[in-house]
């Protein structure tokens, strides 16, 4: 798989998102961040990324609304949770009905996020 693969990372801790982008940008990914939920909506819409890597626990708009919304724009959105929370609720139950691809527990190692993106990026 080529590495021109675009991914989107959301997620409210600044310092993470900027560690993580700088990790996969160092492999050859072109990473767009968002900072929070709403920002990532409207850089789904203009950037139309490849995968999404989705915080749950963000102020304003949260990560299961996030995904709500971006499905609404693309249901075939490739979105994978990046959480260090458990995800056993309902708005969980309801996401993976709408394929949510997967989930990585956060901190991650840069082969977790590897493997979901060959498993699931539009791309791939």
């Amino acid at each position: 798989m080529e590495k021109s693969t675009k991914i989107m990372l959301v997620d409210d801790d600044s310092d993470y998102l900027e560690v993580t982008q700088l990790m996969l940008m160092d492999e050859g990914y072109d990473v767009i961040p968002a900072i929070n939920g709403e920002d990532g909506v409207v850089k789904y819409k203009e950037s139309e990324p490849d995968i999404v890597f989705l915080d749950i626990k963000m102020p304003g708009i949260d990560g299961y609304e996030t995904f709500f919304r971006i499905k609404k724009v693309d249901s075939d959105a490739r979105i994978v949770f990046a959480s260090s929370y458990a995800l056993e609720n309902e708005k969980y139950k309801k996401a993976k009905e709408m394929n949510l691809c997967g989930i990585i527990n956060k901190p991650a190692e840069f082969d977790e996020y590897e493997k979901m993106i060959n498993k699931f990026a539009k791309s791939s």
